[in-house]
């Protein structure tokens, strides 16, 4: 599968007393990759999911800790697909700085209408979220 990279540079407001990256900012790092691989594609997740009655909440996350990111670091989140079933897929994403693994872990997401039911995916969708590189 392909997978996008994105660059993140460490806030302040990202960490913790201890200086070090507060966990639950790698799951919003997690949704920053997800924004960039429809970006990435010249797609917009809004446009073409959303404006056509689709939603992609999550319905499970894991995140596992490697390392400690810390003000200022520049790290990198790669993110890839790496399921599709007919109403639901798996991301997987990694966060790096320089050569040091920091975060590995996955969400996985429902494809849903309007009114909160899963739903099957459309095949263009299904063709933009599988193909391979």
């Amino acid at each position: 599968m392909r997978s996008i990279e994105t660059k993140i540079r460490v806030r302040y407001a990202d960490t913790d007393m201890s200086g070090i990256v507060y966990n639950a900012n790698y799951l919003v790092w997690f949704e920053v990759a997800r924004g960039e691989f429809f970006w990435q594609e010249g797609k917009d997740y809004g446009r073409d999911i959303e404006a056509r009655g689709y939603h992609w909440p999550v319905i499970e996350a894991n995140l596992r800790y490697h390392a400690p990111a810390f003000y200022g670091d520049l790290v990198t989140v790669r993110a890839w697909i790496e399921d599709v079933k007919s109403r639901a897929m798996t991301i997987r994403y990694e966060v790096w700085r320089d050569e040091s693994k920091l975060c590995s872990g996955y969400t996985k997401h429902m494809n849903i209408d309007k009114q909160g039911r899963p739903t099957a995916f459309p095949e263009d969708i299904r063709k933009l979220i599988s193909s391979e590189e």
